[in-house]
């Protein structure tokens, strides 16, 4: 595995932007280190999506919204942390800063969009 202490500035991130969603990647699947690490401004709707092998976990900044695990619609608020296994389904709406923390042991990052 990769050292990876270091300091990772905004000024070093990577934008992207979708319908519903944007932010900046702060740590890349690429660098294959077993975890990547994503601020997402969330707009409107992230497409349901099935976890394959990683672990998908969201922590709420700022905002207010709702997640859906496996059929079953959850509120969200600042403080809170919502967590997605692999084999499980989810997706999220609202108008909400989320810190995005993947891992994925395989470096494989796997997830199957359903819609």
């Amino acid at each position: 595995m990769k050292d990876i202490a270091r300091k990772v500035s905004i000024d070093e991130t990577t934008n992207f932007d979708k319908v519903g969603f944007s932010g900046q990647v702060y740590v890349q699947n690429e660098e294959k280190v077993g975890f990547n690490a994503l601020l997402v401004t969330v707009t409107g709707h992230h497409p349901k999506k099935k976890m394959v092998d990683t672990t998908r976990n969201y922590y709420v900044i700022e905002g207010e919204g709702s997640f859906t695990l496996d059929g079953v619609s959850h509120k969200v608020r600042v403080g809170d942390l919502f967590i997605v296994g692999a084999g499980h389904e989810y997706e999220y709406e609202g108008t909400m800063k989320l810190f995005e923390f993947n891992v994925s042991a395989e470096n494989s990052f796997k997830d199957e969009t359903l819609q």
